[in-house]
């Protein structure tokens, strides 16, 4: 191994605010961050958001203290940089990932106490429990924000959360056992709950809305379905129904006309003298789907 100077990495450039936090003159206060960064900023605005910064500004100075006084922070300058920009007038903020906005809400709202953000944040919440449902629930459920956390519970009746093939996301280690267990309970009620669906079809109000028909599904491919008296439906029918059982019962919120049976099920529908094509379509499209969803509504999440 080479020990001459060439080898050795140069050293990362250090952090320069930009716009509005660089050498501003009308600037009255000055952000130090952990790693020396100078972040020029105005007490108004930030006394405005942030109790804890107003109490901060109006402890007494000291005799000889500058004019513009210099404040240590315990915050990186790119972590505190993020998280100005997420508010302050001017400042050009990009979306977060959710890593960041973790960041942004443990400086903001858990230590400065900026509280007029919690709804924008939510927001960004709402967009990121689509990638990473079980995340969002844990920071809702940090934060005790119900809202949040139920909203991505549902979020992750999509995805088959008892399967342990991956591993947990790190924002599981912010909660407790039970919080944990809670969700594992939604989860398997509402597929319990999904999965009856399937099992019976007592709930359709019109039972003969699934039609047989002579030509396309003779009398040795009738069945009369399970539990419902004097329906009778194609066996691919009762085949797709009980595969969708144990895809419900796994995967509760699952889109029906974009799982791979649907449309298994559906290149097995077309005749060209019946109508049970449509039937199936409406069936799939809109009967079923409000169904789940009215039972899936009747389960609630425990905090």
């Amino acid at each position: 191994m080479s020990n001459s100077v060439g080898d050795i990495a140069p050293a990362p450039a250090p952090f320069v605010p930009e716009y509005p936090f660089a050498n501003a003159p009308a600037a009255d206060a000055i952000l130090r961050s952990a790693d020396g960064a100078d972040f020029y900023i105005h007490r108004a605005i930030l006394s405005l958001v942030s109790p804890v910064f107003e109490t901060m500004f109006q402890l007494p100075q000291p005799d000889d203290a500058p004019a513009v006084p210099v404040i240590d922070v315990q915050e990186v300058s790119a972590v505190l940089d993020r998280a100005l920009r997420f508010f302050y007038p001017g400042a050009a903020a990009s979306v977060p990932t959710l890593e960041e906005l973790q960041d942004i809400m443990e400086v903001l709202v858990a230590k400065y106490d900026v509280q007029f953000i919690v709804p924008a944040v939510k927001q960004h919440l709402q967009r990121l429990k689509i990638s990473k449902p079980l995340a969002v629930y844990a920071v809702g459920v940090q934060y005790g924000w119900r809202d949040v956390a139920s909203s991505a519970a549902k979020q992750s009746l999509k995805i088959p959360l008892r399967a342990l093939g991956n591993d947990p996301p790190p924002e599981l280690g912010a909660i407790t056992a039970i919080a944990y267990h809670n969700l594992l309970q939604y989860h398997y009620l509402c597929g319990t709950a999904a999965r009856r669906t399937a099992d019976t079809l007592e709930w359709l109000s019109a039972p003969n809305a699934i039609r047989t028909c002579n030509y396309c599904d003779n009398s040795d491919h009738k069945y009369t379905f399970m539990d419902v008296t004097g329906l009778t439906v194609p066996r691919w029918f009762n085949a797709y129904l009980t595969t969708m059982s144990g895809v419900l019962e796994t995967t509760p919120g699952v889109i029906l006309h974009e799982n791979s049976n649907f449309h298994v099920a559906l290149g097995q529908s077309r005749c060209n003298r019946c109508k049970i094509f449509n039937d199936f379509m409406d069936f799939v499209f809109s009967q079923w789907p409000a169904k789940l969803r009215q039972e899936l509504d009747k389960i609630e999440l425990k905090f």
